[in-house]
């Protein structure tokens, strides 16, 4: 009999009685004892059978090998290494390989030891079912009892040995937390996270696992409940009852106390307050009149600075972006009256970069000396009050998701609402107040990419108008006129 054997190791399985080695020793050696002819083995390193299923490269090449009849069964050390799934297991045996295990009695070259492997691999199964399960509810019980589970150590803190001897805790990193701080003082003083980036990557403060700072990465360290010292529960998966893939039916929710309000496992990096404003402050609104993708929220590129932002003299529609590479190398502003099917009496088209030449131009005669305000969001300074708020957010939006348990939910609300009056009977708006970056409109455009001199541009209600050419073939600046509309 022709046999071809199977190997496999796990990223979880390191001990020496389970690595590719051994487990090719003794395959050999089995066949060896029995006169069996070991045609070859195939390796699958650093792979899952519990994630990757049957879809595995070694696997593949051997089931192959049955199929062309290079092989007449396939042999493992044990049938763990195979499959962990009882319905992979019949795949593998309605397929027609035949399964033979080098330290186990089984042999599915007959019908006793067909059924053996299908009762042990029931087994199988529901140990690995087990041990995720036991993995998944010790880590939420290290979360619930104020214990580091594991995993990425939030940017800030560091891994410490836990005050009850047991375990491991959080602490505030000296120098990250400091970084922290300091970046959340500039931005609640009126800088952009941007720039904040931008100082950051200057004296060289790098994040953990990046070259350089990102707008993005800085603004999830300062809207993150870690640097509140909050912790938050692991999502519950479970397969979907369509497709039998796993899916999120428990979203992952911050452990709170049982008046609803978030518990604090660590030394917090910055006062609830703050984060507050930081969320205020760098939360995105869309710019009303913007297509509906943007309002939305999603960010749409443009494809040129004015793009969207300059009509034609003809016939008022707005002019679009059109490639002539073929002929000038430039980009041009074009009527599109003709491609919807309209009628223009006098189109226009002209070259991109003349047109936002003289934009800019003007744009920055006009404001390039005025200091670049931003809002700067004040809640009231009333101790718990943030948190308390915080937490009634958290919990109505709760109570609308599908699968709510609204008791509970219900509960929690009322008691986050007695808190609320008890704090303050006469709860006040967050005061909005324009406040000074310290940068020119000259200096910000310099800094800002294309994407960011439109939000310039659309920020100060620039209005763009160009009038027709005098004197065809010919540049005329004079046929820009921009107008900013904003207060």
């Amino acid at each position: 009999m022709k046999i071809v054997g199977y190997v496999r190791l796990s990223r979880a399985s390191r001990e020496e009685s389970t690595s590719i080695v051994r487990q090719r020793e003794v395959i050999a050696k089995h066949c060896e004892l029995r006169g069996l002819e070991l045609v070859e083995i195939v390796e699958d390193d650093n792979t899952s059978a519990t994630k990757t299923r049957l879809d595995r490269p070694g696997l593949t090449r051997v089931r192959q090998l049955v199929r062309d009849g290079d092989a007449d069964a396939v042999m493992v050390w044990r049938l763990d290494r195979l499959v962990r799934s009882v319905v992979d297991v019949g795949v593998l045996l309605d397929e027609g390989l035949q399964i033979i295990s080098a330290t186990e009695s089984l042999d599915t070259t007959s019908p006793m030891g067909r059924a053996m492997v299908e009762i042990l691999q029931v087994f199988a199964s529901m140990e690995a079912k087990t041990t995720g399960l036991r993995v998944a509810a010790s880590q939420e019980h290290l979360r619930q009892v104020g214990r580091f589970p594991g995993g990425v150590v939030p940017y800030g803190y560091r891994a410490v040995p836990h005050p009850s001897g047991v375990g491991r805790a959080l602490e505030p990193h000296p120098e990250e937390a400091a970084v922290v701080r300091r970046v959340a003082d500039e931005v609640l003083a009126g800088s952009s996270v941007y720039a904040a980036c931008v100082r950051l990557n200057a004296a060289e403060v790098k994040p953990r696992r990046a070259a350089e700072w990102g707008s993005t990465a800085l603004q999830r360290v300062l809207r993150s409940d870690a640097v509140l010292g909050r912790v938050r529960t692991g999502s519950v998966r479970a397969p979907h009852p369509a497709t039998g893939k796993p899916h999120i039916v428990k979203p992952a929710e911050l452990i709170r106390d049982e008046n609803g309000l978030p518990v604090v496992f660590w030394e917090p990096i910055l006062p609830v307050e703050d984060v507050e404003r930081l969320r205020a402050l760098t939360d995105w609104t869309p710019t009303p009149g913007r297509a509906e993708a943007t309002q939305r929220g999603r960010r749409k590129k443009a494809a040129r600075l004015l793009s969207g932002m300059i009509s034609c003299p003809g016939c008022g529609g707005n002019l679009v972006r059109k490639n002539r590479r073929s002929t000038t190398g430039h980009d041009i502003y074009a009527c599109h009256a003709a491609g919807q099917g309209r009628d223009c009496p006098r189109g226009v088209a002209v070259e991109c970069h003349r047109v936002e030449e003289e934009v800019e131009r003007q744009f920055l005669a006009i404001v390039g000396h005025y200091l670049v305000v931003e809002q700067r969001v004040t809640v009231r300074d009333v101790p718990g009050l943030a948190a308390v708020d915080e937490a009634l957010r958290d919990t109505t939006a709760a109570l609308s998701r599908p699968g709510a348990d609204l008791p509970p939910l219900m509960e929690r609300l009322q008691r986050l609402h007695a808190e609320r009056a008890r704090l303050d009977a006469t709860p006040a708006a967050p005061s909005v107040e324009l406040v000074e970056t310290g940068e020119t409109f000259a200096d910000t455009w310099r800094r800002r990419d294309m994407l960011g001199r439109r939000e310039l541009l659309i920020a100060s209600g620039a209005e763009v108008e160009i009038a027709p050419a005098r004197q065809r073939g010919k540049w005329d600046p004079s046929r820009v006129t921009l107008t900013l509309t904003a207060g």
